[in-house]
């Protein structure tokens, strides 16, 4: 089945290909930067517990991660066992659990995410910030096109 890409079709396929890459090679570096600290998806789980002082329900957390909440069951398990989160039920409605850090959570976060934040900074460190307003623009009409908006 011989179906031809027009060169628009083919430009918008090296786009998603570029895109792909340059995901893959700038998680490559901070993956690494991490490595001694955590994983990045312990990262991501603690970074999105920072911005919410009250805790998250795992569905509210597993919606802003984009992931589903079975997986983030290991995870938090592996945070909990570091004393890094804990689980409280909510007393109004003993089915929802919430997930908090704890104190240690929070020094360990006030540690990690500055160095993370300092690490993205550096890997684009190489681009103008004209390129970095057009590519935030672009990005954030891609992202917008893609959540059918």
């Amino acid at each position: 089945m011989d179906n031809p890409l027009s060169p628009s079709e083919k430009a918008r396929v090296g786009l998603w290909i570029r895109l792909a890459r340059c995901y893959n090679l700038a998680m490559r570096d901070l993956r690494a930067g991490l490595r001694a600290e955590c994983t990045m998806p312990q990262f991501d789980v603690l970074a999105q517990l920072e911005r919410s002082p009250d805790g998250l329900t795992f569905s509210a957390l597993s919606e802003k991660l984009l992931v589903t909440a079975g997986n983030l069951t290991g995870i938090v398990d592996r945070l909990e066992k570091q004393e890094l989160v804990r689980r409280e039920t909510n007393p109004k409605d003993r089915r929802q659990t919430f997930i908090k850090l704890t104190d240690k959570g929070r020094e360990y976060c006030a540690k990690v995410i500055p160095q993370h934040t300092q690490d993205i900074a550096r890997l684009l460190g190489g681009l103008t910030d004209n390129t970095v307003q057009n590519l935030r623009a672009d990005l954030d009409k891609l992202a917008a096109l893609l959540d059918g908006k």
